[in-house]
């Protein structure tokens, strides 16, 4: 119906004009009609009916096809278009977009996840939502944490040996301003927890030092599920035998001075990281974190302890000062990186790393009296030459014993390389020998024994 309806509106001007032809035939006074014209943007003259191609209905209302009338059919766009508008160019009309393709849906699991389970645990002796303790306050059996409690600046938190703190959730937190001392014994530590019977790294905040620069003790202690276990900010501390596990961070401390004896952490993204501190730690055991120690900016003493299976680095320090003695670091990514440091590292087992057993670089760092063996592909490498390697027991490590990834020449001289003759000993190490741009790595002379002193 609507091509019937086009197809008369174009005849009627036709069907007008000769009307008009007839209405002035024998006038001679008037206008012919052949001068009366509108004229627009063509002149071309309108497609006469016959070039039109209507669409008759059938019977029963169907339309019939061209095929059936026997009649030409132009072009749609000369029934739909005006003649005056020049076809367009493809580049010229709106593409059509094709449908977006649907996205398929995620798989839902039929299979509900089960809650976690809370741990077993007795009624709360002490219960603390959102509170302020202004007065000394102790602690003692089994305390529940609904919010934040704060130890203001004038108040000492005790809490008894034995004592298991649980905090109820994520925004749980324990906020020192005033002094802790939280003094476990070895047959009855102190638990820091959540509510849950596996605690995972951030069911609840920590504990909180800031500004505390009093005696804060944590003694005999463990603390996991935290976000950060202890988070500490211009304070002292002192960790004797304090463990943190299963945390997204052991402990963060910024500008802060800490003492430990024993301890470490496990299962945390990163054991303990230090920024702006000075930290002396004695045999700790950081071990299954991704990052065991990361120091910045500060100052870092390790003696004894171990750091391992640790996927990243045991030790990872930045703009220190380092004094590193007697630890093992074994199964890590890589032992130990020291980047822009200074120091020493002596007395250590550096073994059976993935990687590295020991990366310096641009550090002043002297090397001594180290066992540096089976580590994945290099013993020990250095970028530049400023420290210095003598003393120490290079063996079996996977691509080279030492390897010089820089242009400066390094000092190596009085190691033992295992065993292996002196003559030998150039194929061990990567340098000037391997790669033109490289420096060399003066290892001459070439001790015949092993130090007794190397652990």
């Amino acid at each position: 119906m609507v091509l019937r309806s086009a197809a008369a509106f174009c005849i009627a001007p036709l069907l007008l004009s000769g009307c008009i032809k007839e209405l002035f035939q024998g006038e001679t006074n008037v206008l012919r009609p052949e001068i009366i014209k509108v004229k627009g943007h063509t002149d071309n003259p309108k497609p006469p009916a016959k070039e039109l191609c209507p669409v008759p209905e059938g019977p029963a209302g169907k339309q019939e096809t061209p095929q059936q009338t026997g009649k030409p059919c132009p072009p749609v766009e000369q029934n739909l278009l005006p003649q005056q508008l020049s076809p367009q160019s493809p580049e010229q009309l709106m593409p059509v977009l094709p449908p977006s393709p649907k996205l398929p849906e995620k798989p839902q699991s039929s299979i509900p996840v089960p809650p976690r389970p809370l741990a077993a645990a007795a009624a709360p002796a002490v219960s603390c939502g959102d509170s302020v303790l202004t007065e000394d306050v102790t602690w003692r059996g089994e305390v529940l944490v609904s919010g934040v409690v704060t130890v203001a600046p004038q108040a000492t938190l005790t809490i008894g040996p034995g004592a298991v703190v649980r905090f109820a959730g994520p925004e749980g937190l324990l906020l020192v301003e005033g002094r802790v001392a939280a003094s476990g014994t070895p047959e009855k530590p102190i638990l820091f927890t959540s509510r849950f019977a596996e605690p995972a790294g951030g069911d609840w905040r920590g504990i909180v030092l800031l500004g505390s620069e009093k005696k804060n003790l944590l003694e005999n202690c463990r603390v996991e599920g935290a976000e950060t276990g202890l988070d500490a900010s211009f304070s002292r501390v002192t960790l004797n035998n304090v463990s943190f596990a299963r945390c997204t961070t052991g402990a963060r401390l910024q500008d802060t001075v800490v003492a430990g004896n024993g301890g470490g952490a496990s299962g945390c993204g990163v054991g303990m990281s230090l920024v702006d501190s000075d930290a002396e730690l004695r045999d700790a055991v950081f071990s299954g974190n991704r990052w065991g120690v990361v120091a910045e900016r500060g100052s870092l003493s390790l003696a004894g302890g171990a750091m391992t299976g640790n996927g990243s680095a045991g030790v990872k320090g930045a703009n220190s000062r380092v004094k590193i003695s007697g630890g093992r670091f074994a199964a890590n990514g890589t032992g130990l990186t020291l980047t822009a440091c200074q120091g020493t590292v002596s007395g250590c087992s550096i073994a059976g790393n993935g990687e590295c057993g020991l990366v310096l670089a641009g550090s002043r760092v002297k090397v001594h009296g180290n066992e540096i063996a089976k580590n994945g592909t290099f013993g020990l490498k250095v970028e530049d030459g400023t420290g210095a390697a003598w003393g120490n027991s290079f063996a079996a490590n996977g691509g080279y014993d030492l390897y010089n990834a820089g242009a400066e020449d390094f000092r190596a001289m009085g190691n033992w390389w295992g065993g292996t003759p002196a003559a030998e000993v150039g194929k061990r190490i990567y340098d000037r020998d391997a790669d033109s741009g490289r420096g060399r790595v003066f290892y001459l002379p070439v001790l015949k024994e092993r130090p007794a002193t190397i652990p």
